[in-house]
């Protein structure tokens, strides 16, 4: 799914920051994305040292948390019960950022804890939302 969506982000004019879960440094760039490089529109970024290449479940985690941490607003589609992504939204949601999930039954326990609920049906009124935060 998420090299689905950035397949799509990189056909639009917006700038787009991948940050992988290990170090950038000597990681073979997809054809795909050269195009986007070339015109400034993609930026790598990553907090991992040198030494760093491989992706684990400890360091996509601290790449999530980096992430989170540059981002003015956090959206998480949906966290399963008890699962990694529930933990994370539960770290991140006392950082008191705007933080938004799907209205959704699966996602009550998101609302609850405090994501503001986004109606698939307004989709075009979450740039607004969103881009709000950029100025």
């Amino acid at each position: 799914m998420e090299r689905e969506c950035l397949t799509i982000l990189l056909r639009g004019a917006q700038p787009v920051i991948i940050c992988p879960a290990r170090s950038i440094n000597n990681m073979r760039i997809n054809k795909e994305y050269k195009k986007s490089l070339k015109d400034g529109r993609l930026l790598f970024l990553s907090t991992f040292e040198e030494n760093q290449q491989r992706i684990s479940a400890k360091t996509s985690h601290y790449r999530n948390l980096f992430v989170a941490a540059m981002s003015a607003v956090i959206f998480v589609a949906h966290a399963g019960p008890a699962s990694k992504t529930e933990t994370f939204c539960k770290e991140i949601i006392f950082w008191q950022k705007p933080f938004y999930t799907f209205e959704s039954d699966y996602n009550k326990k998101l609302i609850k804890m405090g994501a503001r609920p986004v109606s698939m049906d307004n989709v075009s009124g979450w740039a607004k939302l969103f881009a709000a935060y950029d100025e």
